[in-house]
């Protein structure tokens, strides 16, 4: 199983992310939001993901929802 990395392929940030796991053999995909997006599946993995990591689910939401990536779509 690989990371995968959403992203623009523009983006330095997502370039240097890629680059980092390349350079250390750790399997990674990219995938730029530009032009496939993120479905529906993938963004219920993240915010479940999220909301483990901070204090509520709600926390989670909101973060997410103040996202530039989530605000296009």
């Amino acid at each position: 199983m690989a990371i995968q990395i959403f992203g623009s392929s523009k983006s330095f940030d997502t370039k240097k992310a890629l680059r980092w796991f390349v350079e250390r053999r750790i399997p990674v995909q990219g995938v730029n939001l530009k032009d496939k997006g993120i479905s529906a599946g993938e963004l219920e993995s993240v915010i479940s993901c999220l909301a483990k990591t901070c204090d509520s689910p709600r926390q989670a939401g909101t973060s997410l929802a103040s996202s530039p990536v989530f605000k296009n779509s």
